[in-house]
């Protein structure tokens, strides 16, 4: 903990907005760390109930902490990261993940904007962009499409799931229908969540069916820096097309413009130009179940694997944010040579394990039609 803080000095700060026991009360780490026996030899069944209860729990003052679990397998123990989203987003969790253990810090490559002759033309182009960024979120107050009823009970108790893949698999998989794996992992998710919906009885086809996929904004210059650097990009689902290779055509065409919008190098010029009042809602509007169907995120981690105290990490999943209102939400995880597929919905939903099933078995769809 004291290696996280000497790195990254702001995690030993106050949280945003003056939550917490402020800015002068020296930092502890004591306060942040957490044990957490499980049941013996349960295994990873125990283990995954563990998490699934500790997602609950509520965070510590600074909003951040570690939790050890341990006991439900011999000479094995798990480390969980939790902190509050005004803290951190997933790729400062990636960050911190890589620059506290045995990886060094990997910061994504600066985005050097394009030389002009005058900074006029420069006020011009982070204009237009804040224009285009305005026009899109704009798109959001279009209704989208919801997974459950819009009078469903839901508690705001997250209930998680998870499924593995080979990354080598994977990324075969992707080249060989011409995509990335970012768009593989989205297009499998629309076909997941149209056999999901209908099993359930809900109609996806009134409304659009809406995903928001944060963009991030870090840079070698504000790598570690606290808080949330992400845009958010509405991508729509093709939930209305049956052949599994339509609709990765769909997806690589949609995302091909979030690509787009990530070589701008004024990308996130409506944020800075808006006052934080204004800022706050357009995130709120994004992530409002009435303009976005579900949040789906992509984390790349380690490429290798990594070791803590002399000990080699076997596994890492992730637990992410479920937006309040919301059915569901996704992520896709990588750490060395394995890929996790995390759902997490609200526990009176259910019904999360048997989607993970579905997303693999939309993967076996496309393996077959590459003729792998």
């Amino acid at each position: 903990m004291d290696l996280v803080v000497a790195r990254y000095p702001e995690l030993a700060q106050a949280p945003p907005d003056g939550a917490g026991r402020g800015a002068g009360t020296p930092f502890a780490a004591a306060d942040h760390v957490f044990r957490t026996p499980v049941a013996e030899g349960t295994g990873l069944d125990g283990l995954r109930a563990a998490l699934r209860d500790l997602a609950a729990t509520p965070l510590p003052e600074r909003l951040w902490g570690v939790w050890i679990l341990h006991g439900y397998a011999p000479d094995e123990f798990a480390v969980v990261l939790r902190g509050h989203h005004a803290h951190f987003d997933g790729m400062l969790l990636s960050e911190l993940f890589r620059g506290t253990l045995s990886e060094p810090a990997a910061s994504p490559k600066p985005r050097v904007p394009p030389r002009s002759p005058t900074a006029r033309r420069s006020t011009a182009a982070e204009l237009a962009t804040a224009l285009r960024e305005g026009i899109g979120a704009l798109s959001g107050l279009r209704r989208a499409a919801r997974l459950v009823p819009g009078d469903f009970p839901l508690t705001g108790k997250p209930h998680y799931a998870w499924g593995s893949v080979e990354l080598a698999r994977f990324r075969k998989i992707a080249a060989a229908h011409g995509a990335t794996p970012n768009d593989l992992y989205l297009s499998s998710l629309a076909g997941a969540l149209k056999s999901w919906a209908g099993e359930r009885g809900q109609s996806l086809g009134r409304h659009p069916v809406r995903m928001m996929v944060p963009v991030t904004l870090r840079r070698r210059d504000n790598a570690g820096n606290r808080g949330n650097l992400v845009l958010g990009a509405g991508v729509r689902l093709p939930v209305g097309l049956d052949d599994p290779v339509e609709r990765l055509e769909y997806v690589k065409a949609r995302t091909r413009k979030v690509r787009s919008m990530l070589c701008d190098p004024h990308a996130g010029a409506l944020g800075r130009m808006v006052p934080d009042r204004f800022g706050r809602w357009l995130l709120e509007l994004d992530l409002h179940p009435r303009s976005t169907t579900v949040l789906a995120s992509h984390v790349p981690g380690p490429e290798k694997r990594l070791r803590l105290g002399g000990r080699l990490i076997t596994d890492v999943i992730p637990l992410n944010l479920l937006p309040a209102g919301h059915a569901l939400a996704a992520c896709f995880f990588s750490y060395a040579a394995t890929a996790q597929i995390c759902f997490v919905a609200d526990r009176t939903v259910g019904g999360c394990d048997g989607l993970v099933q579905l997303w693999m078995h939309e993967l076996d769809e496309m393996t077959a039609r590459a003729g792998l």
